[in-house]
């Protein structure tokens, strides 16, 4: 969202980064409902148009972004959720980048200090 709606340059860094090839990008398909919930509540808002949020989504459905299963994630992200007090939805972002040994690189900063991998993207 940060890169595609609010044109932020570390965020439009990162992406940039995927598009080239330099970064391997996955994500829980769970992310694919929170950028639709985000433009639902972006639209609602008034500040992006339907027409807007449509063509956003379309576009990180594009991305070079593997969407990881929740059934591969769930099991792990319930304990995870549980012993770092964090949601089961943010546990499995956690969960992903720690299985993967990648960067977990978010807006959120609490999601970033759950993690010694986090990135944090700033407003």
């Amino acid at each position: 969202m940060r890169a595609l709606v609010d044109g932020n340059e570390s965020a439009l860094d990162w992406l940039g980064r995927m598009q080239a090839g330099d970064v391997v990008a996955a994500w829980p398909e769970l992310a694919l409902l929170e950028v639709a919930n985000g433009l639902t509540t972006l639209v609602r808002a008034g500040r992006v148009s339907d027409v807007l949020a449509e063509r956003t989504l379309a576009s990180a459905l594009d991305l070079p972004i593997r969407a990881e299963s929740l059934t591969v994630l769930v099991s792990a992200a319930l304990g995870l959720a549980l012993s770092r007090g964090l949601s089961a939805y943010d546990a499995c972002y956690v969960v992903l980048a720690e299985t993967l040994g990648g960067p977990l690189v978010t807006a959120d900063r609490r999601l970033a200090a759950a993690t010694p991998n986090g990135v944090l993207i700033s407003a």
